[in-house]
């Protein structure tokens, strides 16, 4: 899916309000009761979470100009992104496909379950033709409790509530639409779901990759980045589309181009045959990860040396 066909996909829900409705279901941070229970929300509510979420659908992606859709395993450092979910998806995360495939799930019980106990709300959207489920998480500091002391306006007055409630903004972290799993705050996955043991095991698939291809002298020097998240998601990249292991690329033609290429001249070492690249340093492990991401590059008309992090491949066959 493009960011074409996913503005085009949900602008059915902004063009058809009056033929869709809205229902809401919660996610409880209680042990064992990790599947989603529809919230019983009165109507006015309702129509207005539907008209808050569909504003906040337009705002963030059907009114977006420079947006994108890119694949998550092979996401770089360029901003206004939405990122399609291809690696392994966390346990948690398997309450959307819970809510598509079942209508008749179990009421929350607010007396039993508590409103605080909410930690992820999903928001289904559309008709018996369509539908969008958006995944928001609920911060603490949206939840307001007896414990605490809140007052509201009342005409003139501030009177005390003495009832929990939830605060509802807009926005979300993720949607599910037409079978895609879409991603659009990627920092927010990053902290949940145990999304960083996700990313390490699929990482692993790069460095294996990289070991395969025979040209590092000491590979162990990249399994010591694994912890790092900013190198472990590189490596889920490097596995799923370095063009260099794509294409094989000789090792001869990528020593040599390490030797030659002014941007990594004299910056990377090699074994004393000089057929495998040594990485004794920070500088040259960050350069060999984007070499294999084939991020420098030379322009055929100006012959002027590059580096690219953000690139869109014209060859179909190729890896971006």
């Amino acid at each position: 899916m493009d960011i074409q066909e996913l503005k085009e996909s949900l602008s059915y829900f902004y063009e058809h309000q009056d033929q869709i409705g809205v229902t809401v279901y919660a996610i409880s941070r209680l042990p064992n009761q990790q599947e989603p229970k529809k919230l019983d929300i009165e109507a006015d509510a309702q129509s207005g979470l539907k008209q808050l979420f569909l504003k906040s659908i337009k705002d963030t992606i059907i009114d977006v100009e420079e947006l994108a859709v890119m694949n998550l395993s092979t996401s770089d450092e360029r901003v206004n992104v939405i990122y399609a979910y291809d690696i392994e998806i966390p346990q948690e995360l398997s309450a959307i496909d819970t809510v598509i495939a079942n209508d008749n799930l179990p009421t929350y019980n607010l007396d039993a379950e508590k409103i605080g106990n909410i930690k992820a709300l999903l928001i289904e959207i559309g008709n018996n033709e369509k539908q969008v489920i958006l995944y928001k998480t609920i911060a603490p500091i949206h939840i307001f409790s007896q414990s605490s002391f809140c007052l509201v306006q009342h005409e003139t007055r501030l009177e005390k509530i003495d009832k929990d409630f939830l605060r509802i903004s807009p926005g979300f972290q993720m949607l599910k639409i037409d079978g895609e799993l879409l991603v659009n705050d990627l920092a927010a996955l990053e902290r949940s779901f145990g999304f960083h043991e996700i990313i390490k095991k699929e990482a692993t698939l790069g460095i294996t990759a990289i070991e395969d291809k025979l040209v590092i002298e000491n590979v162990e020097a990249l399994r010591e980045l694994l912890e790092d998240i900013k190198y472990a998601r590189r490596f889920v990249k490097v596995a799923k589309g370095s063009p260099v292991l794509i294409k094989n690329i000789p090792n001869t033609s990528i020593i040599s181009f390490c030797k030659t290429f002014p941007a990594l001249a004299g910056r990377i070492r090699f074994n004393q045959a000089e057929d495998k690249i040594v990485l004794d340093s920070k500088v040259s492990k960050d350069l060999f990860i984007k070499l294999l991401m084939d991020n420098f590059l030379t322009s055929d008309l100006t012959k002027f040396h590059y580096e690219s992090v953000a690139k869109d491949s014209l060859d179909k066959d190729v890896a971006a």
